[in-house]
């Protein structure tokens, strides 16, 4: 996107490259430069046009540090960050398509419609340290495909936020969620990072689930959406396992046999604790007859 700041930049290609070294930790902030709202104003910067790398993957403590920055609709994609740092920073509309970060602290930031879209934005332990994201508003931003593995997250804010985002491992504490989750991976089942059932701390009262599953932690302290379609069971792969036995009965359907496969599907290779919910919404599977098959063997046998 070429606005008034892109062609500031493309005016002054000296300062811009002196910028470049500044903020990749090689040289002292260069003299000039501007504030925005009590931020360096860094609006419009071309930061990357190919992979850059930012710190070091031997070096917990070589990562940059970046604070007060408006980095507004910059352009940064297929930056690669180890061990960060970064406080009070506005990414407002910026392009950090498939960004990876490792290690990172982020605080008090913005990121605001950013184009998100491919990015990893957390990749398990590295070094004894995990990405954490606190205090972050993630509003309207483009996260399709992003991943966040073994990631902290710490009241960040969610809306619309693409196809396809998945959370694997994740701390979540106060989080909020909007808008429309669109096949949302929420799993915290342990595979990639060992955690609590009860690291799950959300809300999602303002938010429509479409084709959006969370495994593997307790619910009891998040605010569901209030969706007819939503099933919600604790303790599920005894539920599930239970469910799938009486629906592979020799006179079932063809629905309830791929309702079974499912289930079987859903419970299988469970975390460690098996005292874990899941959230599902049984119309985003697109098969009407499966989702049937499926509330039916869930549903209590009648009284004797």
């Amino acid at each position: 996107m070429r606005n008034d700041w892109t062609t500031r930049w493309e005016q002054s290609l000296p300062t811009q490259a002196a910028v470049r070294a500044w903020l990749s930790g090689h040289a002292p902030r260069p003299d000039g430069l501007g504030t925005v709202g009590g931020r360096i104003d860094l609006r419009g910067i071309e930061l990357t046009g190919a992979p850059l790398t930012l710190g070091s993957n031997d070096d917990p403590t070589a990562g940059i540090t970046w604070e007060s920055l408006d980095l507004s609709c910059a352009r940064m994609d297929a930056l690669r960050l180890f061990g960060a740092r970064i406080h009070d920073c506005v990414f407002d509309g910026a392009g950090l398509v498939d960004l990876r970060v490792w290690g990172a602290t982020v605080t008090e930031c913005s990121f605001r419609r950013a184009d998100l879209r491919h990015a990893i934005l957390g990749a398990g332990e590295w070094h004894g340290l995990r990405s954490t994201w606190t205090d972050i508003s993630f509003e309207r931003a483009k996260m399709a495909r992003a991943v966040f593995t073994g990631s902290v997250l710490r009241r960040c804010r969610f809306d619309t936020p693409g196809r396809f985002l998945q959370m694997q491992d994740c701390v979540v504490d106060e989080c909020a969620f909007i808008g429309v989750l669109d096949t949302l991976v929420v799993d915290g089942r342990g595979h990639r990072h060992p955690l609590s059932t009860s690291a799950f701390v959300a809300d999602l009262g303002g938010a429509t689930f479409r084709g959006t599953h969370v495994t593997g932690y307790r619910l009891d302290r998040a605010t569901l959406p209030d969706q007819a379609d939503l099933l919600v069971v604790h303790r599920y792969v005894e539920v599930f396992t239970a469910a799938a036995d009486r629906l592979e009965l020799p006179s079932g359907s063809e629905a309830d046999h791929r309702a079974a496969q499912l289930l079987r599907r859903l419970a299988a290779a469970p975390g460690p604790d098996l005292d874990a919910d899941i959230c599902l919404d049984l119309d985003g599977l697109g098969d009407a007859a499966q989702a049937d098959a499926i509330r039916q063997a869930l549903r209590p046998p009648p009284a004797a």
